[in-house]
């Protein structure tokens, strides 16, 4: 893995840098959903949280597609 270092205006974090390049990233499927969650620095949880806050799918099925899958 490559460190890169950047400049942002004062009011944007290292957190916000570092999850807005992991829902990126992810989002073009470009690495899967525990490496996107290790790029944030985040609990796996946290990050579903996130994806799911800027409308972005982690998992390729609807709740009720998931569901009937798991026949629940």
């Amino acid at each position: 893995m490559k460190t890169i270092e950047i400049r942002v205006p004062e009011p944007i974090t290292e957190h916000d840098v570092k999850l807005a390049v992991a829902k990126d990233v992810f989002n073009r499927k470009i690495v899967n959903l525990n490496r996107a969650a290790e790029i944030a620095i985040a609990p796996l949880q946290e990050f579903l949280v996130e994806l799911k806050k800027r409308g972005i799918s982690a998992y390729p099925y609807t709740d009720d597609e998931a569901l009937r899958e798991l026949e629940i």
